[in-house]
């Protein structure tokens, strides 16, 4: 009994999530592809505040992971509530690694496996963390949906706030990054504010324009932080705590620090007020790569937001034969969306970021924020990875975090066209699709039946003649047996006689 209890216990603590199943059962789930890896690859990858740990980005060239935050420093995030503080934003500002977070829960339930042992199974797919915090006098719920592609160079991560409070929670912002970048191999990197226009990253050329994305760069590796949400802003400072960045004022920067610095970064991201019960989601994106296919992965980024935006087909519509009239005579012109010139072009762009529906151009991407940067790590001293710092007012003006310039300036790195092609109008293509469809399945029907109608007579006939044979076979019999009966008496008495 003992042996097979121990048996038992022995196979039991040898079990591994398979390879291509769902869900992580193991002691350590770790979120990685072959680009992009969280966690140093022997921990857990979701933290117990629901954050990512450290960043880590492999490089093709040197065949090998390098992380992309200094020591082993985790994503930082805070959040800021209110609108009665000086602090530029009008909130008060609390760093989440001050708090202890309750109603902790990862759902790994989305999450592939591609590898796994007895210690750790190693994946991509989705993970969904929920941690519930008291900030100040509120209550509330931040749910983070982090999604990766098996060949992805970029992560997906959804931010949702859920007010548990009794109260209505006022102008809700929420600060990403870092404390401390480290790109690579090197501490000391070029931070490039822009947006990314038609798939390529554009950097700003003045103060106070909208920029949806920030570039850190050095002269081999790159990240970029990214949202297409309204109202999402950029900002750096100096290292080495998350507060410098998040009590900087944006719309006071200028378009890119002036030499590689050792600094701070973050993505702004505002949810506005959330009602009793009510939740607010923001969508963001962090990518990596190396320095030459780093347009490429900004252009990746670009499109999987675009799909990420767009709106479900709708399903084809069922065509009558009555239709069919009116389908071919309402011609209606569909000069929108999916224009795509195959030429590269340059243009002067507006900084107010009117774009049109998915214009994806083909011409490669460029980066035009990069610098060359010496490849040398500063030396610091060992910190907390929990900073305990809170946020202090430095800033007495409080602008709308949605301002945005209308200033307009030559962009000499983008490929924005400026052709514009009027389409003659044609019958819907949908419907021609279906009729064409509709006829051939009717020509089908027909072939099927007429085919149907032969065999089956064929059928007919071969019964009939088989039947008419076997009646014909059976009379004859019946004609030759009253004779083999008289011949055979006459035989008989012929016998006893």
């Amino acid at each position: 009994m003992l042996s097979a209890a121990a048996f038992i216990f022995a196979a039991l603590a040898s079990a591994q999530d398979a390879i291509g199943s769902t869900g992580c059962t193991a002691p350590v789930c770790v979120f990685s592809n072959p680009s992009l890896r969280f966690g140093t690859g022997a921990e857990t990858s979701v933290n117990n505040y629901g954050l990512f740990q450290q960043p880590w980005y492999y490089s093709p060239s040197a065949s090998s992971w390098y992380k992309l935050t200094y020591s082993n420093y985790p994503l930082d995030t805070a959040i800021g509530t209110g609108t009665g503080s000086t602090h530029w934003s009008g909130t008060t500002i609390t760093n989440l690694y001050s708090l202890t977070p309750s109603q902790a829960t990862t759902d790994y339930s989305a999450f592939v496996v591609d590898s796994s042992d007895t210690t750790k199974s190693v994946g991509h797919g989705k993970i969904v963390a929920s941690r519930t915090f008291n900030i100040g006098a509120y209550t509330m719920s931040i749910q983070n949906t982090f999604s990766l592609g098996l060949n992805d160079s970029f992560v997906k991560i959804v931010t949702r706030v859920i007010n548990n409070s009794t109260v209505v929670i006022p102008n809700v912002i929420i600060w990403t990054g870092t404390r401390d970048d480290f790109v690579g191999m090197t501490d000391v990197n070029t931070k490039t504010r822009g947006n990314l226009d038609t798939g390529s990253f554009v950097a700003i050329t003045t103060n106070g324009q909208s920029s949806r994305a920030i570039m850190i760069t050095n002269t081999n590796e790159g990240v970029l932080f990214y949202s297409e949400t309204s109202g999402v802003m950029t900002a750096f400072s100096s290292c080495c705590s998350f507060s410098n960045v998040y009590n900087t004022n944006p719309l006071t920067l200028a378009p890119s620090t002036p030499t590689p610095t050792d600094g701070s970064y973050a993505a702004i991201l505002p949810l506005g007020n959330l009602d009793l019960g009510a939740s607010a989601s923001i969508t963001w994106y962090y990518a990596a790569g190396g320095i030459q296919s780093l347009g490429i992965v900004a252009q990746n980024v670009a499109a999987a937001q675009v799909a990420d935006s767009s709106p479900a087909p709708l399903p084809s519509p069922s065509i009558s034969a009555s239709a069919s009239a009116t389908a071919s005579s309402s011609a209606e012109s569909s000069a929108t969306a999916s224009s795509r010139p195959t030429s590269p072009a340059t243009a002067s762009a507006s900084a107010t970021e009117s774009s049109t529906a998915s214009s994806r151009p083909t011409s490669s991407a460029t980066v035009s924020a990069t610098s060359s940067a010496s490849a040398t790590t500063s030396s610091k001293g060992t910190s907390s990875s929990i900073p305990s710092n809170t946020a202090n007012a430095t800033s007495t003006s409080s602008p709308s975090a949605s301002a945005e310039s209308t200033a307009t300036s030559t962009l000499t790195a983008s490929s924005s066209p400026t052709a514009t092609t009027t389409p003659k109008p044609v019958a819907n293509p949908a419907y021609t699709m279906t009729l064409q469809t509709n006829s051939e399945f009717v020509a089908s029907m027909i072939a099927i039946n007429v085919a149907t109608i032969m065999i089956t007579f064929m059928c007919v006939c071969c019964v009939g003649c088989c039947a008419f044979i076997i009646y014909k076979r059976h009379k004859e019999d019946d004609r030759h047996r009253p004779r083999l009966v008289i011949r055979n008496a006459a035989n008989a008495s012929q016998a006893w006689a």
